[in-house]
């Protein structure tokens, strides 16, 4: 099966999708309105894979907010390949600060990101 992209790669092509998802809402990854650090660890990753992507394929993903918590985003990604559906995961993050000793805490979603994630579901 040589040229077969590994079946961890979709997961680092869903997770690109995601944060381009995010920049475009306008949501800053790592540091919250008031400055405040913070990051979004995967709390849970499902990947049904549908068919095989070979080295070089151009890779289509759609992305959408499926449910929206308190402190977490679920997000459902379809990837595709000439039309053709390849894979379907979701993957389900949580909003965190990041303490000064390193450890991390779920944090409310900010309301302006929660806003603006609306108008990707």
């Amino acid at each position: 099966m040589e040229g077969i992209v590994h079946f961890a790669r979709y997961l680092v092509f869903v997770e690109t999708a995601e944060h381009q998802l995010l920049a475009a809402a306008g949501v800053e990854l790592f540091q919250d309105p008031s400055g405040e650090a913070w990051t979004w660890p995967r709390v849970k990753v499902e990947c049904e894979y549908l068919a095989p992507l070979r080295i070089g394929d151009e890779v289509e993903i759609e992305v959408r907010v499926v449910r929206r918590g308190t402190s977490s985003v679920t997000y459902a990604h379809t990837l595709a390949c000439a039309g053709r559906p390849v894979a379907r995961a979701q993957v389900t993050t949580v909003c965190c600060r990041r303490q000064k000793d390193g450890t991390l805490l779920p944090a409310p979603l900010p309301f302006a990101t929660s806003e603006s994630l609306d108008a990707f579901a």
